[in-house]
């Protein structure tokens, strides 16, 4: 299951299981119309079977019963990648308690929520082979700025938990995260301000949504690996930036 999987990065990894032959569960909160056609196209490139699931993952009943209701479809659930995030602007400034419990819901609290329903899961089944979770984080945790300050405590608590939970949930899941660079373009970036962004990096060029899936695929397989954090960015966090890239390159 792909968390956010309806769209832009989730997509992709969700084509890219896909193409390996999975059964593949796209969850979505509103974009059921992208989630039926991520489903089909899932099923063109491949995968043994292809379920859309809804839920608001800043809801706490609709989370608790997020991976019972995969199970009810599949059967089992191997790999559970926690793709959805909420990214929305505050600074020290203009930081609110709502807004910043509302990021805490969805990219820290969820994860560690269905990662348990997970473990519980294969705890229960006794599975011989672990399951394995990768959340999805992002390099500016090792290359922090000021900007995004709720959306940037979130996520540094959710990559604080990575190695931990690994330990906790150990036999039965692996736990690995992925920390992608500026990957596709967001909130009001213009193309031209993306493709300068992009090249902010020690290999001239950071992440693509195909990097990212990649990385998934190949933690996935790596099955001796697990509490890792893996940056998947072209050496984006080698470039130390007082600012987020987004606002250093803003079109005058």
């Amino acid at each position: 299951m792909v968390t956010g999987g309806a769209q832009r990065l989730g997509r992709e990894i969700c084509l890219a299981l896909a193409g390996r032959g999975d059964t593949v569960v796209v969850h979505y909160k509103g974009s059921d119309k992208e989630a039926a056609r991520t489903r089909d196209d899932c099923l063109a490139a491949g995968a043994a079977a292809a379920f859309i699931v809804q839920a608001d993952l800043a809801d706490t009943a609709e989370r608790a019963s997020l991976v019972d209701a995969v199970l009810r479809l599949t059967g089992d659930l191997h790999l559970l990648v926690n793709n959805a995030s909420l990214f929305e602007y505050d600074n020290a400034h203009s930081f609110e308690p709502a807004r910043f419990e509302q990021h805490l819901q969805t990219n820290l609290i969820a994860p560690v929520e269905l990662t348990m329903a997970l473990h519980r899961h294969h705890r229960q089944q006794g599975s011989q082979r672990a399951g394995h979770v990768v959340t999805l984080l992002d390099q500016k945790l090792e290359n922090l700025n000021i900007d995004y300050l709720s959306y940037t405590l979130a996520k540094l608590s959710s990559g604080a938990s990575i190695r931990y939970l690994a330990q906790c949930c150990a036999p039965y899941l692996r736990v690995n995260a992925i920390g992608p660079g500026v990957t596709m373009v967001s909130g009001d970036m213009t193309p031209a301000e993306f493709e300068r962004s992009q090249k902010i990096a020690a290999l001239g060029q950071s992440s693509t949504p195909q990097d990212i899936a990649m990385a998934v695929l190949m933690l996935d397989q790596a099955v001796a690996v697990t509490g890792q954090t893996l940056l998947v960015d072209g050496g984006q966090h080698l470039i130390p930036r007082q600012r987020d890239v987004a606002f250093e390159n803003k079109d005058l």
